[in-house]
This record gives C-alpha cells, sequence and structure tokens, in this order.
C-alpha cells in the first residue's frame, strides 16, 4: 500500500505525523510526503522521503502576503486570527494545488494522511475516490478557520466540481483524553509519540545538577511573526530567569539567539535542541504554548509554564492549566517578574509535576502508532 502524507512547510505540523509515517513503513508500507521546498530538509531528516509541492516558503509569505503579493493586515483579535489563518491555508492549498496533482496522479496513492491545515491533499483524495485521514497535531484543529479556507478557495473548488472542503474518513488524535475537547468525537485516539527534530544528546543533559534546571523557549515560528519583538523578549528573559535559583537553557533558532549576547552565569543557550532530548534533564518548560511542546513535556511528565501569543496556543494553554500540569500567563500580563512568580510556584509545588507524570502515564497507555496502522489500512478497499 501507498501512503502519501501531507504537510505545509511547518515543523510542528509535520512533526506529529512522524511516528505513525514510521510504523507505516515498519509495516512494509510505501510512504512519502509531500510538502513545499522549505521543509523538505526536515522530511528527509526525519528519515523520509519527500516530494515538493511549492517553492520555499516561509510562514511570513504564507500569512502575511495574499494571492496578489499584498501585504495582509496583522490578525489582532481571536476572530481575525481565525479568518486570516484560514484564507492562508487556502491561498498555500491553491498554490501547492498543481504540483501535488502531479504527485496524486503520478505516484497513485492508496491513501492519503493529511494535517488540519494542508487542504490540497484532501481536495485530491476527494477527487480520486482514496481514503484520506486528518491527523490532528494538538488539544484543537481550529475547525472556525475552515470556512474561511473555502471562501479562499472557491474558485478552485469549482474547477475541481467539488461542493466544499471534504470531510475525512477517519481524524488521528494524538491529545490525551484528559485533555481533549468535543471536537472530532469519533477520533481515533493514538499515543502521543514526541519527535522533535534529529539532534545529538547534550552532554550537558547527562550532567548531574545541585539546582533545578529550567528550559526557555519560543519554538520556530512565534519568533518570526512581525507584531511583537519576540527576539527581545527572549532576551529579557533569559537574563532575569537566573533569579530562580536554576539554571537556564534557551533554545532558539539562529536570529533569536543572536540577540542572547551578555547573558548572565547560568543561562546556557544552546541553539535548536530536540525538546525529546533536552527536556528530561530540565524540572520546567517555559514555552510559548506550541502543540508540540506542550504534548511533549506532557509525555515526558514536566510541568509547563505557557505564555501563548498566538493562535491555538491559547486553547493549548487555557486546556493545560485546567487539568492543573501546569500554568499560563496571557500576553498583556507577560512581564520577568510575572513570568518568575508562576515559575516559582511550578517549581516550589509538587502538585504540578504529579499531574504532569500522571498525564504521562496516560499518554503511555495509548494505542501507538503501530496499532493504528492496521485500522487505517482497513480503509482502503473497504
Amino acid at each position: 500500500m501507498r501512503v502519501l502524507f501531507t504537510t505545509v512547510p511547518m515543523h510542528g505540523h509535520f512533526y506529529p505525523m512522524v511516528p505513525l509515517a514510521h510504523a507505516f513503513r515498519a509495516a512494509g508500507h510505501e510512504v512519502l510526503v509531500a510538502t513545499p521546498a522549505s521543509l523538505t530538509d526536515g522530511v528527509i531528516a526525519a528519515g523520509l522521503p519527500a516530494a515538493l509541492t511549492g517553492p520555499e516558503l516561509g510562514i511570513a509569505q504564507i500569512m502575511m502576503i495574499d494571492r496578489e503579493g499584498r501585504p495582509v493586515p496583522p490578525a489582532l483579535t481571536p476572530a481575525e486570527i481565525m479568518a486570516s489563518g484560514g484564507r492562508a491555508w487556502g491561498r498555500l492549498a491553491a498554490r501547492t494545488l498543481p504540483a501535488t496533482t502531479a504527485i496524486v496522479e503520478g505516484w497513485k496513492p492508496d491513501l492519503v494522511v493529511s494535517e488540519p491545515s494542508e487542504f490540497a491533499g484532501p481536495l485530491l483524495a476527494a477527487k480520486h475516490g482514496i481514503p484520506w485521514v486528518r491527523h490532528n497535531w494538538g488539544v484543537t484543529s481550529l475547525p472556525g478557520s475552515v470556512p474561511f479556507t473555502a471562501e479562499e478557495m472557491a474558485g478552485e473548488l469549482a474547477e475541481l466540481g467539488a461542493a466544499g472542503l471534504p470531510k475525512p474518513d477517519a481524524v488521528v488524535k494524538v491529545c490525551p483524553p484528559s485533555l481533549a475537547n468535543d471536537e472530532d468525537p469519533d477520533g481515533l485516539t493514538v499515543r502521543y509519540v514526541p519527535f522533535n527534530g534529529p539532534g545529538v544528546l547534550p552532554e550537558w543533559a547527562l550532567e548531574e545538577r545541585a539546582k533545578p534546571r529550567v528550559l526557555l523557549t519560543f519554538g520556530s515560528v512565534v519568533p518570526q511573526l512581525r507584531f511583537k519583538d519576540f527576539g527581545g523578549i527572549l532576551a529579557e528573559l533569559a537574563a532575569g530567569l537566573p533569579a530562580l535559583g536554576a539554571d537556564i537553557v534557551v533554545g532558539a533558532d539562529p536570529a533569536a539567539a543572536s540577540r542572547l549576547t551578555d547573558l548572565p552565569d547560568g543561562v546556557r543557550a544552546v541553539g535548536w535542541q530536540p525538546l525529546n532530548l533536552a527536556l528530561p534533564a530540565c524540572d520546567l518548560l517555559v514555552h510559548h504554548g506550541g502543540s508540540g511542546s506542550m504534548l511533549t513535556a506532557l509525555a515526558l511528565g514536566t510541568p509547563q509554564l505557557a505564555l501563548p501569543q498566538h493562535s491555538d496556543q491559547f486553547v493549548n494553554s487555557f486546556a493545560l492549566a485546567g487539568i492543573g500540569a501546569g500554568r499560563m500567563i496571557m500576553p498583556d500580563k507577560l512581564s520577568v517578574d510575572a513570568v518568575l512568580d508562576q515559575a516559582r510556584e511550578l517549581l516550589a509545588d509538587p502538585g504540578y509535576r504529579e499531574k504532569s507524570a500522571a498525564v504521562a502515564a496516560e499518554i503511555a497507555g495509548q494505542p501507538s502508532p503501530a496499532e493504528l496502522v492496521t485500522t487505517l489500512a482497513g480503509l482502503v478497499g473497504g
């Protein structure tokens, strides 16, 4: 059987699908990952074959430039963010549709697996009668954005003879039941297996430590957003967090890391470091509320402080705080002092670690990606 995975060029959308892709390959199936050129290195580094659906496209090009090349006004309210995101994914799907068509018609997959923001694959699967699966990446797939995607793709839908965006034949949920909302009640829950990119276990992660260690990151997308100086915010937090009496590890992309100068003793800037390798050696994760960061920390039983800034990060952070495995700070309350206050509480109260460990056990008890392969393979020819 041939299984085509499709994804927008964002690591956080692709990485949750990697364990299932490898499970299909281990079961003897052929796997191909279709994505624009900006993610193909990431796909190959994950040990999977890639197919191009478009050129190099950064998040700013996708989200902040319309079809005519005009700047898109920054989305500020939740409703604007939902609409802007939906239209951006629609523009991207329209742009990648020709190359994805060539892949589907030339490689002839038996099954298509797509993450929630990628729509070219599902549209072509529906056109050719191929079953397709939506593979969620977190607590929410942002269903409120889908009508805006359909609106943006009205012309492409008409050309394909489609009445609207197709419904999936199955939905894969990586979110554990205790964190799940009422979306996709019939979805197939699978164990979240952390994959945060290739890397080498750092030597510092093996060192004994006499005081707590805190990992600070804003992920790969947030620092690229134009409406705030996240590089500056990261530098301020990195300089202030040693007041906790803890060792601080900062994970950041090269552009943000260049701002981390004259840091005090006890702060280590490590560049990009896969969370699943670094986090077991840490006592607290301070992050932006992204799905991958949150679920990795939960799977490893690490308490968290979420600082959401955009999109689903708010849903994730409220869910995290709601189950008692962490805390959150809203953007208008974000300051070094606020982070210090919340981090002190998270490090001092053992209840957060106990709840995080309980969720880690819950995640470990979910069906593995290998178990899911048989179920999804049953969609073909059924």
